[in-house]
């Protein structure tokens, strides 16, 4: 054999050796920094040890109990983003983005919310006392002050959502490619279930140009089917619509609705629909940010179950109180 084709053979097969090396040690580095992030989360816990008590307790104390469990919630999302590993670390901070403009939402519907994010105590008080048109020059330095706040409170709530999920979405393509793929799935299918719900609401209550409320990015359902969904007679018509989709599931909630007229049967079963995806996301790609999100979203339920209960129980509906937990 030529000394040269013998040489070349030979740097080949170390350069292979040493890509093939690379490869392997970076993957051992991805389950190291993730065993360990996951571990984390695994420490968090559910802050509701008997679900059976909160249906027990008076409107009063679930209004003491909800403050005290948001707040402690809030702080686990803080401590997921703080020791989240490198390559999903921007996607953890943005997705604080999810309840700070809650916040301003809730500012925008004359509420008093608690302070979160930017959104401090002082910020709270100094926009309460401006008028809303001139909400713009007031959040200059913020990605709200890209909002046009000189719209009905419907599309300002809803561009307002759009702004955060573009932002959501820029963090995960800024991920390592495997995580990219598997939150953009999850974000996608939170706007989809978003979607879906608005769509039925503005159907209950005679809403039109239905489109001006929706955010056209999803995951499974494409843009002309949204908009045969935005043009549909009614609810039944939405859930006809739905029978060839991922959310055919609906459609079997038909009686319990006309039983109780309550979107909120639909509204949990598109939550335990993302809850399904994501537990399926995290146990197909264990080492990656599928379980932290997991465990925000297990969070989120049960923030939004207390606080269910605590409509329900104000509002003397015992009837959804059972449809809950």
């Amino acid at each position: 054999m030529d000394i040269t084709v013998f040489v070349l053979l030979i740097v080949f097969g170390v350069s292979m050796g040493i890509i093939i090396f690379i490869g392997i040690f970076r993957e051992i580095l991805n389950i190291s920094s993730f065993g360990f992030f996951n571990a984390r989360v695994s420490g968090l816990k559910s802050r509701i040890t008997d679900p059976s008590k909160l249906m027990e307790m008076d409107s009063y104390e679930i209004e003491s109990f909800m403050a005290k469990f948001n707040s402690e919630f809030k702080k686990d999302i803080e401590n997921i983003a703080s020791s989240a590993p490198d390559s999903v670390e921007i996607f953890f901070r943005k997705l604080r983005l999810k309840y700070e403009k809650e916040v301003l939402k809730d500012i925008l519907r004359g509420l008093d919310p608690e302070p979160y994010g930017y959104f401090t105590k002082e910020e709270i008080a100094k926009l309460k006392q401006t008028p809303v048109s001139e909400y713009s020059s007031k959040l200059e330095g913020t990605i709200y002050s890209k909002l046009s706040f000189n719209k009905p409170l419907p599309e300002i709530e809803r561009d307002i959502d759009f702004l955060y999920y573009r932002e959501i979405l820029s963090a995960a393509q800024k991920t390592d490619s495997k995580n990219a793929n598997i939150l953009k799935i999850y974000i996608k299918s939170e706007i989809e279930a978003r979607n879906i719900l608005t769509i039925l609401r503005c159907k209950k209550y005679g809403v039109e140009n239905v489109l001006d409320y929706v955010i056209p990015i999803g995951y499974e359902i494409p843009e002309w089917k949204l908009k045969n969904l935005a043009e549909a007679r009614d609810v039944e018509g939405v859930l006809d619509l739905l029978t060839d989709t991922d959310y055919k599931f609906l459609s079997e909630l038909r009686e319990k609705y006309s039983e109780t007229e309550s979107l909120f049967i639909f509204e949990k079963a598109l939550r335990d629909y993302l809850l399904k995806l994501v537990r399926r996301l995290s146990i197909i790609y264990p080492y990656s940010a599928a379980k932290a999100v997991y465990y925000i979203l297990l969070r989120e339920k049960e923030v939004k179950d207390v606080l269910g209960i605590y409509e329900a129980k104000k509002e003397g509906f015992d009837e959804i109180l059972e449809e809950i937990v």
